[in-house]
């Protein structure tokens, strides 16, 4: 009110100067230009604290949409740590005492135990490879290929070369844009050019038997993976063994019979350990980001949320969150029993030595205090479910209300500038006819003094400067 009331009386100030001009003579009139725009600029401070208001409402629907991004980070965090199927507590690591022999991954479906393994001998691929061959001679030629055992082939394949493919690097680039279960190559020396054909499938399933009448081909066996696991012996066509221990894949790199492998499969503390840290990141981002909300700047001023009841709200549900305990679980009821401590201001700090230490000698209460029906992980999951609906979240339901506020203030201002333009018209009318009342002014007052002087027995007399 106070800012109306002395930009008012700025403006009145200003067209009393120029009437008082005009009257004095000093101006032909009064500048109407400036002093409508003087007026309206009075006239539309309300509109001027409207974009204001918006501005400052702008501010804080950011700083909601932060919050509340950092919110869907920090329940991604914890859905990771309580989900019982695919969570990161799940996941188990195999690791091989000799990984130049075996080395070993474990899958979703493995289980926790030691294995021994020794492998005896390693797949390999059968190849066929053809005499020399002379450039063009297998230009409509056929190549029959029979896979398995020579005597009884599992399948075949017959394959035609085309007539046009003159060339022995030509018929293998054929033979390669088909699906015939090998490969070929071109192999030259000094005497000339040879076809390979390279077996598609490793082991004593893939082996080559090739005819053709273009050529003879000479044929190397492939033969099977050998290992035994844990004493069982396992014969497997490829170098990767899936089928040995479930879930557990096992990469065979070198034969050799007299170094028995273990093959330890393990919760993998690791990720665990990189989860649970993800977790205290992102619950602080979101802390912090409410802290500085009621931290004074440089200026004395606090941040566009300081007097938003509902942040203070959601700062006090996470500072309960995150202080739950659970029962019915030894030694780790809550998270500071796992070196998770909080700080003065809300935010969390890791001990890491006190986490390896409970991940390391006693993993499933760690596990089952994220993990089981009653954990924590799942209470945690549910406030954080709440807190991050789309529709009913307490964040989401600020920034609608924000959001609605805002467009409610665009309708008026809208509304306001429309009705600023028929102001603007109407002071501009008043003003020019003012303006031209003031120009005429002196022309009258001189009219009037020579008719006066024109009468009988008038003296001469000098008017002086006439103000209001």
């Amino acid at each position: 009110m106070a800012s109306f009331s002395s930009g008012y009386s700025a403006a009145l100030g200003n067209i009393l100067s120029q009437i008082n001009d005009a009257f004095s003579g000093k101006t032909a009139g009064i500048d109407v230009s400036s002093v409508v725009d003087s007026l309206m600029q009075v006239e539309e401070q309300p509109e001027t604290q409207m974009k204001s208001e918006q501005a400052t409402i702008d501010s804080q629907i950011s700083a909601l949409t932060n919050i509340n991004t950092e919110l869907s980070t920090l329940q991604n965090s914890v859905q990771a740590l309580e989900d019982p199927i695919g969570g990161v507590l799940s996941q188990l690591t195999a690791s091989s005492s000799d990984s130049e022999v075996v080395s070993a991954s474990a899958g979703s479906t493995a289980t926790a135990g030691t294995h021994t393994v020794t492998v005896t001998n390693l797949a390999t691929t059968s190849s066929s490879y053809s005499g020399y061959i002379s450039s063009g001679s297998l230009a409509g030629a056929q190549i029959e290929i029979e896979f398995g055992n020579s005597s009884d082939p599992t399948s075949s394949n017959a394959i035609n070369i085309p007539t046009t493919d003159t060339t022995l690097q030509e018929a293998a680039d054929y033979i390669n844009q088909g699906s015939y279960g090998v490969t070929a190559s071109v192999v030259s020396d000094s005497v000339g050019s040879r076809l390979v054909l390279t077996s598609q499938t490793s082991g004593a399933a893939g082996n080559l038997t090739v005819n053709s009448s273009a050529s003879n081909f000479t044929t190397s066996a492939g033969v099977d993976a050998q290992l035994t696991v844990d004493g069982v012996p396992v014969d497997s066509g490829s170098n990767t063994v899936t089928s040995a221990i479930p879930g557990v894949t096992l990469t065979l790199g070198a034969a050799d019979a007299n170094t028995p492998v273990t093959i330890s499969v393990q919760p993998d503390t690791a990720q665990a350990t990189n989860a649970i840290e993800n977790f205290v990141d992102a619950y602080n981002a979101v802390i912090g980001s409410i802290n500085s909300q009621y931290t004074l700047d440089s200026n004395g001023n606090e941040g566009v949320l300081a007097g938003d009841s509902m942040v203070e709200t959601l700062q006090g549900q996470l500072l309960d969150m995150v202080s739950t305990a659970v029962s019915n679980n030894g030694q780790y009821s809550n998270l500071q029993s796992l070196g998770i401590e909080m700080q003065n201001d809300g935010t969390l700090q890791l001990d890491s030595s006190t986490l390896s230490e409970a991940l390391n000698s006693s993993y499933s209460a760690v596990q089952n205090f994220f993990q089981s029906t009653s954990g924590w992980g799942q209470i945690a999951n549910t406030e954080m479910t709440q807190l991050t609906d789309p529709t009913t979240g307490p964040v989401a339901v600020d920034i609608t209300g924000l959001q609605q506020t805002n467009s409610d203030l665009t309708n008026q201002i809208s509304d306001f500038e429309a009705n600023m333009t028929v102001v603007q018209d109407q002071l501009t009318t008043q003003y020019d006819n003012l303006d031209t009342l003031l120009i005429q002014y002196p022309l009258e007052m001189q009219e009037a003094a020579e008719q006066l002087a024109s009468l009988p027995g008038a003296t001469s007399t000098s008017n002086s400067n006439n103000t209001i």
